[in-house]
């Protein structure tokens, strides 16, 4: 079976694709996909987040709130970024574990598997696990900057820097990879859809408690950390000025993010109690 499959493989390239030099180089990238190891970073992530999920709407059940597609969230939730509990450290990573509804989840899980599964396949799962953990860390960081007193849910910025991060990879992998102008259009249209409902629920929908400000700061950091971390086939110069002008960008932002919620935690709460 497995010869047949490499067999009808290769007669759909040798007809897309003609057999030249240009063939050989567009399928370096393709010839990187692996399952050793095993791509389980993303798998173990979502059943977490499942188990979570359904021990916190069970603990609303019983409590008499009934959990629809939209929510709501379990706000006392030791994992939900709490406003009035930032200095629990924590939270700021955790959060990604608590979903607002079966909508939210499911949209969640889907993409993080739909996206993050092939990438992990070809970059293995330790650099999945620094863009997915840094895309929630963004999030979160920025979120409790620009919406300091709304408690901030999901894992809208792992999974928006896995979007971003799919364009950095197709960005610096272009002349390795089988149609990458049909991939990067995929995955453009995957974010848009989904910073639309994102949108709808922020400003149009039914009005809740979560934050969805984390989207933008995951696919910031995707974006530079995905061509900072992820694997380049082919290395160009101009790909070493872009790699270090992002190593620059994600390091300051960094920087930034943690001091200004340092002081916003502690100094400005020290502030206010002694005042």
């Amino acid at each position: 079976m497995a010869l047949k499959r490499e067999a009808l493989h290769s007669a759909a390239v040798s007809i897309a694709l003609p057999k030249n030099e240009l063939r050989d180089k567009r399928l370096s990238y393709l010839k990187e996909y692996s399952c050793k190891p095993p791509p389980l970073f993303f798998l173990f992530i979502s059943i977490l987040q499942i188990g979570v999920f359904v021990a916190e709407v069970n603990t609303l059940s019983e409590d008499g709130v009934s959990v629809g597609p939209e929510g709501p969230v379990y706000v006392q939730s030791m994992f939900i970024l709490d406003p009035t509990k930032k200095h629990e450290l924590w939270r700021f990573v955790t959060y990604m574990f608590v979903h607002s509804g079966y909508f939210h989840i499911t949209v969640n899980i889907f993409i993080q598997l739909l996206l993050g599964l092939p990438l992990e396949m070809v970059h293995r799962w330790w650099r999945m696990l620094f863009i997915y953990i840094s895309g929630v860390l963004f999030g979160s960081l920025v979120g409790s900057l620009t919406d300091p007193m709304t408690y901030l849910a999901g894992a809208s910025g792992g999974v928006y820097s896995l979007i971003t991060a799919h364009l950095a990879n197709v960005t610096m992998n272009w002349s390795e990879m089988e149609f990458p102008g049909i991939r990067l259009l995929i995955f453009l249209v995957i974010a848009g859809v989904d910073i639309g409902v994102a949108i709808f629920y922020r400003y149009v929908g039914i009005q809740t408690k979560v934050s969805y400000s984390a989207h933008i700061a995951g696919a910031f950091v995707g974006l530079f950390l995905g061509i900072i971390t992820l694997r380049n086939l082919h290395v160009s110069k101009w790909e070493k000025y872009v790699w270090w002008g992002s190593l620059a960008v994600y390091v300051l932002s960094l920087a930034y993010l943690l001091v200004a919620n340092y002081i916003a935690i502690f100094y400005e709460a020290k502030t206010y109690v002694h005042g």
